[in-house]
Formats: structure tokens, C-alpha cells, sequence
């Protein structure tokens, strides 16, 4: 291991907030259910928007779909705290092991994918009072969020089994 991460992981570790989340009974439980919760709040709404993107209930008009992306929103939040919070209290577990990074990665990923969603793809659906069919770019865009989000989901289960050399 490098002495950077080393370093960092030291820190960590002589952190208050390392022994706030490791030395009370109740904060990592809870920060466990916070994760569960705010994952199922994310990829729940982002399944109903992506699957509406692919074509799934047409009917469906995007205006009512797009009120999900603020649960996505709100789920994302939640674990982003409770994520750093379970880093900073169990460092040398989490920073080098390989499941954990890929699963950043695949995080990393899924913000350029909503970038790109945001500001290239979201216009060009409001454009026209909801089109019969929706491109094929949003199409790509959902698919891709479902996978990258899936994958973070199997990454993440996959932390505790994958054991750093």
C-alpha cells in the first residue's frame, strides 16, 4: 500500500468521527438501514424514469415520471452521507479494497451518464408535447443508468467478500 492512502486511512482512523461511527453500538446499524433506504428511494425512482425512457407505459406522460427523479435525488443524499460516513469509520476496509473502488467508478460513471441526461437529452424530450416515440439517445442514456446503477448495487454487496490481498 502507498504511503498516501496509508496516511489517509491513518487519519481516518484517528478521526472523532471514525470513533463516533465505530465505537457506538447503534451509529453503524443504523447507517446501514439509511443506506438500504436511501439506495431503494434512488434506483426505485430511477426505474420508473428509465423504463419509461426505454418505452415502458407510454401512456405515461414524462412530466409525471420526471416527479420521481426527486426521490432519486433525495436517495442519492442519503447515501452519500451514510457513505462516507461508513468510509470514515472503517477506512482500511473500504479504501483498498477492489470492489469498493470499481463500485466508485461505477458511481463516477453513472454522474456523467446523468450529466449528459441532464443537459443533452432532458431538452430535447420537452421540445415537443410528448412525442409518440422517444429517441433512441434517451433510450441509450436509461439502459445505461440501469446498468450502472446495477452494478453499483452488486459492487456494493460484493465489499464484504472481496478481501484485499
Amino acid at each position: 500500500m502507498n504511503t498516501f492512502l496509508s496516511t489517509v486511512i491513518d487519519t481516518l482512523k484517528s478521526s472523532q468521527l471514525n470513533h463516533f461511527v465505530m465505537d457506538n453500538a447503534v451509529v453503524f446499524p443504523i447507517l446501514e438501514m439509511a443506506h438500504f433506504l436511501g439506495l431503494s428511494m434512488l434506483f426505485g425512482a430511477l426505474l420508473v424514469v428509465d423504463l419509461r425512457l426505454v418505452g415502458v407505459a407510454k401512456k405515461i406522460p414524462l412530466n409525471n415520471v420526471e416527479l420521481f427523479l426527486r426521490f432519486a435525488l433525495i436517495g442519492f443524499a442519503i447515501n452519500l452521507i451514510s457513505g462516507v460516513l461508513f468510509v470514515v469509520g472503517d477506512p482500511g476496509r473500504y479504501l483498498v479494497n477492489l470492489a469498493f473502488g470499481l463500485k466508485m467508478l461505477a458511481i463516477g460513471l453513472a454522474g456523467v451518464n446523468t450529466i449528459y441526461f441532464v443537459k443533452r437529452v432532458k431538452p430535447q424530450l420537452h421540445k415537443t408535447h410528448q412525442p409518440p416515440t422517444i429517441g433512441k439517445e434517451a433510450a441509450v442514456v436509461a439502459w445505461l443508468s440501469l446498468a450502472l446503477w446495477l452494478s453499483v448495487i452488486v459492487l456494493g454487496r460484493f465489499i464484504p467478500y472481496v478481501e484485499t490481498p
